[in-house]
């Protein structure tokens, strides 16, 4: 079977998109779904090849699919995909282009460098160099950029069809999207109580939001008295009504969290709260309130470059991202303020940027050794950097 699907694809002068791993996983899904769209849009050869996606019939990548083909690609989804695409990027990796987001692959492009002790232990796969994932990132960010003005993912969400019920719920009143994280890993050391999103919740709805628990996580207690609307425990919840949820919002709230990129992709002006590994956003208008470190051993709070230099470090050549390092370094999260003063920052929009906040952008991009800032259009907090100078010294 595989050997006459790469003879079609071969006579066809097709490519297969590659890469794609984490099909029950938003933020992958998203970022790779919309990097691969940005991808043929502006590269001629790429879109002259017209890639195939292919998919297993798992509930995210059923939902992508719709919108993909919405956007005229063809998907084809099969219960064998990662088996299939494993095959055919080992022995014909020109027949792949690969839009994949994560840290790890299947399968990656300079075997020769890597052995069985590479491999990565839980997912049969390898994982990235530190510099190979931050080329990976820096790359969509490029994608993005070549592409600004253009929301593909938001255009074809807005042409399917949707249960009328909830369609209604998400229309009858403006809304802000709010997404926490029930545990920590990735870009969240602590998890946040309530009393972080009090001061932006009481401030949203005096401005007469409504506000929405996004996610899967459980509500937390806080949030009741604000009369949130519980989506993940609600009749609704399903991964594409996550994307009506997002599409119709008037801002996100989220957490250092792949769902966050919901907002990215449909457009929705977006605060992301307390990322300590400040991995930035595609989005001109995502903007971010992070989670500053603290050395123990010298009780000093490291810089912007520092602190990513401390990301950099821990990244494990085997493994990949580590888990954040308690033992060296004390997490700092925003305060409840800082975040109601990003939060606010996000809902004037990237249009309102003055320009104290573009001289700000200036100095990350001036001092980021990754050369992820330097290719992003999300940027921080201008109140919080002007409360923090010594981050950007």
């Amino acid at each position: 079977m595989i050997r006459q699907f790469v003879a079609d694809i071969r006579k066809a002068n097709r490519l297969i998109a590659g890469g794609m791993f984490f099909f029950d996983s938003p933020g992958h899904m998203l970022s790779e779904t919309d990097y691969l769209v940005r991808l043929v849009r502006h590269d001629p050869a790429i879109r002259a090849r017209a890639p195939i996606v292919l998919l297993p019939p798992t509930p995210m990548a059923s939902a992508i699919a719709e919108i993909l083909r919405v956007l005229r690609f063809q998907v084809l989804i099969d219960p064998n995909a990662i088996g299939l695409l494993r095959e055919i990027q080992l022995f014909h990796p020109d027949l792949i282009v690969d839009v994949g987001q994560a840290h790890w692959k299947l399968i990656v492009a300079d075997k020769s460098n890597r052995g069985c002790g590479d491999l990565y232990p839980l997912n049969f796969g390898w994982a990235l160099r530190r510099e190979e994932f931050i080329g990976q990132i820096i790359k969509m960010h490029q994608a993005w950029n070549a592409t600004r003005g253009q929301l593909p993912l938001r255009d074809a969400v807005l042409k399917l069809p949707g249960d009328p019920e909830f369609l209604s719920l998400l229309k009858a009143k403006k809304y802000a999207v709010l997404q926490i994280k029930a545990f920590t890993g990735n870009g969240t050391v602590r998890l946040l109580t309530g009393d972080y999103y009090t001061p932006t919740l009481e401030k949203l709805k005096d401005e007469g939001y409504s506000i929405i628990l996004g996610g899967r996580e459980p509500m937390l207690e806080e949030f009741k008295r604000f009369d949130v609307f519980n989506y993940p425990r609600s009749k609704f919840v399903c991964p594409k009504n996550d994307f009506f949820l997002f599409a119709h919002a008037a801002l996100g709230l989220v957490s250092p969290s792949g769902a966050g990129l919901f907002c990215d992709t449909l457009g929705i002006p977006c605060c992301q709260i307390g990322s300590w590994t400040l991995i930035p956003h595609p989005s001109e208008k995502t903007l971010m309130v992070p989670c500053r470190l603290r050395e123990r051993a010298a009780s000093q709070i490291l810089t912007f470059s520092q602190q990513a230099g401390a990301v950099c470090a821990m990244y494990d050549e085997v493994l990949g991202p580590a888990p954040f390092d308690y033992k060296t370094y004390e997490d700092i999260p925003p305060s409840a303020d800082e975040i109601l003063q990003g939060a606010g920052e996000a809902q004037k929009g990237a249009g309102s940027i003055d320009e104290l906040a573009r001289s700000q952008h200036q100095a990350i991009k001036a001092v980021d050794s990754t050369g992820m800032w330097k290719a992003a259009a999300s940027r921080m907090s201008s109140s919080f950097l002007a409360r923090h100078p010594e981050y950007l010294s």
